[in-house]
């Protein structure tokens, strides 16, 4: 014969005392996370100073918090790009106002310049298009230098278009060189307006 016993478990008792002290920490655990976390995130108070020290504050102000985001830097590397201080001296131009647009076919694997003569502070905004994929700089070269030297703004591949705006940083010729690196003719057109002397194409030398 088989016998089977059970051991029937424990009834436990709770005070009410017992419970009004489990309560009453239960609710002193809620208030404390309410002083520093809760209010500091959604309202923006800090009794405790906890919520300015993890930044929660932050968040009621509405601003991200991201940790892998660096400190700050001096404003000169914050800056993307700096306006000067503008004046009359900076704002009017004595050079004549123009508009020009010049066509220009290049074969496969050829390239040509388009430049503007422009003195130092002088300024145009551009378009240009291509039919087909271009490799594109603009740069520029100061005037009397013979020695085949140039500043370099910018260069990029396989671009079909581009616009913007250019101030001479000195006097000399300033402008954009194409290259076809693909294998039909293609063609560009550049069309400019602004304070410069001309827009021409230089011969190929």
């Amino acid at each position: 014969m088989t016998i089977h016993s059970e051991t029937l478990p424990h009834t436990y008792q709770v005070s009410r005392r017992s419970l009004l002290k489990v309560s009453g920490i239960a609710f002193l655990g809620a208030a404390v996370i309410s002083l520093a976390f809760v209010l500091p995130a959604e309202r923006g108070i800090d009794p405790t100073g906890i919520g300015s020290a993890l930044g929660l504050t932050q968040m009621a102000n509405g601003e991200d918090v991201d940790e892998d985001t660096p400190a700050a830097g001096p404003a000169s590397e914050v800056a993307a790009y700096a306006v000067p201080e503008q004046t009359r001296a900076s704002i009017v131009k004595a050079t004549p106002m123009r508009s020009d647009e010049i066509t220009i076919t290049l074969a496969p694997h050829t390239g040509a310049e388009i430049k503007a003569h422009m003195k130092a502070g002088d300024h145009f905004i551009y378009s240009w298009t291509s039919t087909s994929p271009v490799k594109a700089d603009m740069h520029g070269e100061k005037k009397g230098d013979t020695s085949g030297n140039f500043t370099q703004y910018w260069k990029e591949k396989g671009l079909s278009k581009d616009q913007g705006a250019l101030t001479a940083p000195f006097e000399g010729t300033h402008g954009w060189y194409f290259r076809n690196q693909g294998e039909a003719p293609l063609t560009v057109t550049v069309q400019t307006s602004g304070f410069y002397e001309d827009l021409f194409e230089p011969k190929a030398e």
